[in-house]
C-alpha cells in the first residue's frame, strides 16, 4: 500500500491566511506610496511657483513696495495661490520678499515658501 503525502485542511487555511495578510499589507503600501507621490508632486510644483513669483518681483525695474498681495498661478494644470509679503529692512536699498504658496482649493495648507530681496540696484 502506497502512502501519499498531502497537506491537511488546517495547513492550507494557515497558508491562505498568511498570504491574505501579506497581500493586504502590500496593497496598503501601494496606496500610501501613491499618496506620498502626489503630495511630493504638489510640493515640487508649489516650490516652482514660489521661485517664479520671487523671480518676477526681482525682475521689476523698481524696488517692490512694502505690502501684501495674493495671486493665482497655474502649474502643470493645478491652480496655486501665491501670497507675497514685502517688508522693509534696515537698509533703504533692499526690501525683504516672502512668498508662500498653497493650492488654490486649500489655501490654508502651505506647500512651499521662498524668501528673497528686492533692491534698487
Amino acid at each position: 500500500m502506497k502512502k501519499y503525502a498531502a497537506f491537511s485542511l488546517i495547513e492550507v487555511l494557515v497558508a491562505l491566511t498568511i498570504l491574505a495578510v501579506g497581500l493586504i499589507a502590500a496593497s496598503r503600501a501601494a496606496v500610501l506610496a501613491s499618496f506620498d507621490q502626489s503630495a511630493l508632486r504638489d510640493r515640487t510644483l508649489a516650490r516652482w511657483v514660489a521661485h517664479n513669483a520671487l523671480a518676477e518681483i526681482r525682475l521689476q525695474p523698481t524696488m517692490a513696495g512694502a505690502g501684501k498681495t495674493a495671486r493665482e498661478f497655474e502649474q502643470a494644470g493645478i491652480r496655486f495661490l501665491a501670497s507675497t509679503e514685502v517688508s522693509s529692512t534696515p537698509s533703504p536699498l533692499f526690501n525683504k520678499v516672502d512668498v508662500r504658496v498653497a493650492r488654490a482649493d486649500n489655501p490654508r495648507y502651505e506647500l512651499a515658501q521662498a524668501v528673497g530681496f528686492s533692491s534698487r540696484l
